[in-house]
């Protein structure tokens, strides 16, 4: 019994350690992305109700709210994890 709890343990710190990764890898993506011309980033990701925020401008204007988004011309293309979900099978 013990053995099972520890591995349990030990799988959910491998899970949180990945997540982390991954959050640190998406942040610098973003920031290396913002540093393109013409290129503006904000990046929000929420985990276990912690957030990580990144802006690629330091203005209190940005990011825009989705209200301005929707009134944007072009129209934003909007994802959904569906669109991303269809090229994994």
């Amino acid at each position: 019994m013990a053995a099972t709890k520890n591995h349990q343990v030990l799988k959910n710190k491998r899970k949180r350690e990945g997540v982390s990764r991954k959050t640190k890898t998406l942040l610098n993506k973003s920031y290396k992305l913002g540093k393109l011309p013409s290129i503006d980033i904000a990046l929000t990701i929420c985990n276990r109700g912690q957030y990580y925020v990144y802006k690629s401008i330091d203005r209190e204007s940005f990011p825009p709210t989705i209200a301005e988004i929707k009134m944007s011309y072009p129209l934003p293309k909007v994802f959904l994890p569906r669109d991303f979900e269809k090229d994994e099978n």
